[in-house]
């Protein structure tokens, strides 16, 4: 099945994100991931930004593990006050803000209907396939990053790309 996945690389620029974290398990993931939207455009505005359309730079750092695993949620604010949105932590709900560094990705984009679980994983598997063939470095914890507006798009339009940090 992962050979059905075509995988290419971007360079992404840096960039600063309002982050939520977790530990928890694989089925657990959905209505956490869905529910933080709200956590993070709340953080926003604490710190006097806004998150833009609700999924267009959601990205989810998830295991899809059957253990416990960390999880995390970002997303990338669209304007800041003067003075306000620095780096740190104690945002509301257990949110962060921190940069993230400029970075290679090495990324398949699959459809709204490919996102569920247990679906993904061969996406996921198709991206460790070609890091295994080809030899880059992993440069920090693989991620869904969500580019359409989830309502909006049909099961079968692409909505999203896991992606893997690479050196």
């Amino acid at each position: 099945m992962r050979d059905a996945f075509t995988v290419e690389t971007a360079e992404v620029p840096a960039q600063v994100v309002i982050r939520a974290k977790r530990h928890g398990l694989a089925d657990e993931l959905p209505t956490w991931i869905a529910a933080s939207p709200g956590r993070l455009e709340a953080a926003a505005r604490d710190c006097g930004a806004a998150t833009g359309r609700r999924t267009s730079s959601t990205t989810a750092m998830c295991p899809w593990t059957a253990t416990d695993s960390p999880s995390a949620v970002c997303r990338s604010p669209t304007r800041r006050r003067r003075g306000r949105g620095r780096s740190g932590t104690g945002g509301r709900g257990g949110t962060t803000v921190r940069r993230e560094p400029a970075r290679r990705l090495a990324y398949t984009r699959i459809s709204k209907s490919q996102v569920a679980f247990p679906q993904i994983l061969a996406a996921f598997e198709a991206g460790e396939a070609w890091i295994g063939e080809r030899g880059p470095a992993y440069d920090g914890p693989c991620r869904e990053v969500c580019f359409a507006e989830w309502e909006a798009v049909g099961p079968e339009d692409p909505a999203c790309d896991v992606a893997f940090p690479v050196g």
